[in-house]
């Protein structure tokens, strides 16, 4: 439980607490049962009902406009006290209502009906606006992540395209080094170590030599091998991705999704705003059942959009049609279900709002799957480009003080030391050298080219 107050906390009170801009998208259903309940209280025509409503949404939108700059007024810099937001909504509400009764009394001579206008008013308003601050909160909280994920993302790329640079410059440099030093001494000692193979020696120092020319075909193959690594790691460092992190409140004009979940909260708040103050607990209890003809149709469609890619638009159009239908049947067949209420609704009326509410529900669905997917694909991509850029930043010292500064001054002393020991086998002097100390020179020879082969592959390539 105190994991979804924090949540709610978290997102309804920064700087969507209170916006004008939700507040004009809540506020066409809200006017529209502030006019049902005028024309039921005194059979007032409909001009009337609506004229008196729209003096109790004038009220409350000036108040908030005070009321949200008085007490609200740093919730763009920090987050509120939940105390204080709650305040302003139940306050609005009743504004609202006691806007409806005054105007209603001073401009027609009507009662002032306070239980049966400012209730209903201050409990309606209150819900909506915590709701809209929730939703809206957490779209906008998912936004400046998206924004902040994002120029992370551009400074992970900057990084990147550095320390590729800096590494395509020292590839070059280990290829260059590969090519002029290491390479041309290994091909000569392969000629050298042919060279004495063909002379006459004994059977133990003809295997030695066999062995050294073997391990010296190896050392030309992995530097072979690791010089194609170096030119291909040199050209193959450019990995990017996009970046699309501007997700506009424009986007979901046209859902992407229908919200089964959202509908059904709507639909209930708006069977109880709409129907207890006309028809009370049965008129409640009507409301409610409608809603199971509604989810038939709702559940199959909400899935069979989620799977289609290729026309939606039809599919969103065949949906509204069909719940708009399914109300429409609902509200003609009520009598015949045994609810007998005092004030129903016309159908086409209610299957109409019925529909807005599920258009309303899906736009706001649509903004949190949207929103929500592209903080998760700018996580993905950060984590990516902070994983490239520790690489590259390994490789780059790795190639900076190991290849230059100490494995290829080593690696080519130990084949330059092979190399005098074949010079000194091929010449006279060896043969007043006895045969052990001969075996011993060229087993340390086999030694120092195994060796060199070993520090080849420490200093590999890691791509």
């Amino acid at each position: 439980m105190n994991l979804y107050i924090q949540r709610f906390k978290y997102a309804a009170t920064g700087r969507w607490a209170v916006s004008l801009r939700t507040y004009l998208l809540i506020f066409p259903f809200g006017y529209l049962v502030s006019v049902e309940r005028e024309l039921l209280l005194n059979n007032v025509s409909l001009s009337q009902a609506a004229g008196i409503a729209i003096a109790g949404e004038l009220a409350s939108f000036l108040y908030l406009f005070l009321a949200q700059e008085i007490l609200l007024g740093r919730r763009r810099e920090q987050s509120q006290p939940i105390w204080r937001c709650f305040l302003v909504w139940i306050t609005t509400g009743l504004v609202r209502g006691f806007g409806v009764s005054i105007y209603a009394s001073w401009a027609f001579g009507y009662g002032f009906d306070a239980l049966r206008r400012i209730p209903a008013a201050t409990t309606y308003t209150t819900v909506v606006m915590a709701l809209a601050a929730f939703y809206f909160g957490s779209i906008d909280r998912k936004r400046t992540e998206l924004l902040a994920l994002s120029s992370l993302d551009e400074l992970l790329i900057q990084d990147k395209g550095t320390l590729e640079a800096l590494d395509a410059k020292r590839s070059t440099d280990a290829i260059k080094v590969l090519e002029n030093n290491l390479l041309p001494q290994v091909r000569a000692l392969q000629l050298g170590i042919k060279g004495v193979l063909e002379k006459e020696l004994d059977s133990e120092s003809a295997d030695n030599l066999s062995k050294l020319h073997a391990q010296s075909l190896e050392i030309n193959r992995a530097l072979e091998v690791e010089r194609v690594a170096l030119l291909g790691s040199r050209n193959g460092n450019s990995q990017t991705f996009g970046n699309h992190a501007e997700v506009s409140y424009w986007s979901a004009v046209i859902p992407r999704i229908i919200s089964v979940r959202l509908t059904a909260l709507f639909y209930t708040l708006g069977v109880f705003s709409g129907q207890f103050q006309r028809n009370g607990i049965e008129g409640v209890l009507a409301g409610m059942l409608g809603i199971v003809p509604l989810m038939i149709v709702l559940l199959p469609l909400s899935q069979i959009i989620k799977k289609v890619k290729r026309g939606r638009f039809m599919l969103f159009l065949i949906t509204f049609l069909s719940a708009f239908l399914a109300s429409y049947f609902y509200n003609i067949a009520q009598t015949s279900i045994g609810f007998t209420l005092d004030f129903p609704y016309q159908p086409w009326y209610s299957a109409l709002k019925t529909t807005y509410g599920i258009y309303f529900a899906s736009v706001i669905a649509s903004m949190i799957v949207d929103v929500s997917g592209k903080h998760e694909n700018a996580t993905f991509r950060g984590q990516t480009n902070r994983k490239n850029v520790d690489q590259l930043f390994s490789r780059s010292v790795a190639l900076e003080k190991t290849l230059y500064e100490s494995q290829f001054g080593a690696l080519q002393g130990k084949i330059t030391g092979v190399t005098m020991a074949l010079h000194l086998i091929e010449s006279e002097t060896m043969g007043r050298i006895a045969p052990a100390r001969k075996l011993e020179l060229l087993g340390n020879a086999n030694d120092l080219l195994g060796q060199s082969l070993a520090d080849i592959e420490r200093i590999k390539v890691r791509t």
